[in-house]
C-alpha cells in the first residue's frame, strides 16, 4: 500500500512533507506510529473522570495530542477544501456553533449523555476541521465526553474504520443519514460497539 492510495470516504493525505517522523516508508508503518501517537491521547484522556468544558480550544487540543508525534499540522484547522467537510473558512464557525449547541443540550436536558455524543461524534466529522485524523478525532472526543458522563464507551473497531471494510462502509453510511438528521445507523452502529 502506498501514501498515496485514496480509501472511499477518506481525506487523501497529499503533503508527506508535513509528516514528523522521517523513517516511515509506506502506509502501513504511518498507520502503526499514528496508532501509537493515538493510544497516547486516549490513556492521557480516558484514564481518570474530570469535568471537562468542550470549547475549540480544548478540541485542537485533543487533535494535537493525537497526532503531534506524526504531523506537523496536528490541532490546526485546515486552510483548504477537501472532498468532504464544510468550506475551510467556515471550519471556526461551524465549529463554535457545535461548542454553543452542546452547552444547550446539556443545559435542555432534552437528549440523554449517548445520544449528545452522537450528535457531536457526527458534527466533527461532518465539519472537518483538519487536515486528515477527523473521524478518529471525532470518536476520542465523543469517547471523552461519554467517559467523563460515567457511560459506557463503545469498543471502536478502528482498524476496521481506517480501511477499506464493511464495517466502514456501514458507519460511513451511518454518517451520511445523520448529515440528514437521520441517528437510527449511528446510534444502532454505535450501540452494538457497548
Amino acid at each position: 500500500m502506498n501514501f498515496f492510495e485514496t480509501i472511499k470516504g477518506a481525506t487523501p493525505i497529499e503533503a508527506l512533507s508535513e509528516l514528523v517522523p522521517s523513517h516511515i516508508l509506506n502506509k502501513d508503518e504511518l498507520n502503526t506510529w499514528e496508532a501509537t501517537n493515538i493510544l497516547q491521547a486516549v490513556e492521557k484522556n480516558l484514564i481518570k473522570r474530570k469535568k471537562i468544558i468542550i470549547t475549540v480550544d480544548w478540541l485542537k487540543k485533543i487533535h494535537k495530542e493525537m497526532f503531534n508525534k506524526t504531523w506537523k499540522w496536528a490541532g490546526i484547522f485546515r486552510t483548504r477544501n477537501y472532498n468532504i467537510g464544510v468550506a475551510w473558512d467556515l471550519i471556526l464557525e461551524q465549529t463554535k456553533l457545535l461548542v454553543d449547541d452542546i452547552k444547550y443540550w446539556h443545559n435542555a436536558k432534552g437528549m440523554t449523555i449517548f445520544e449528545q455524543s452522537l450528535r457531536i461524534h457526527h458534527r466533527l466529522v461532518k465539519i472537518h476541521p483538519f487536515v486528515n485524523g477527523n473521524g478518529r478525532h471525532a470518536r476520542l472526543v465523543s469517547d471523552v465526553f461519554l467517559f467523563n458522563n460515567g457511560h459506557k464507551l463503545p469498543n471502536w473497531p478502528n482498524a476496521e474504520l481506517i480501511n477499506e471494510t464493511n464495517i466502514r462502509e456501514k458507519y460511513i453510511e451511518a454518517l451520511r443519514a445523520a448529515d440528514n438528521s437521520n441517528y437510527e445507523l449511528l446510534e444502532k452502529f454505535t450501540r452494538e460497539l457497548l
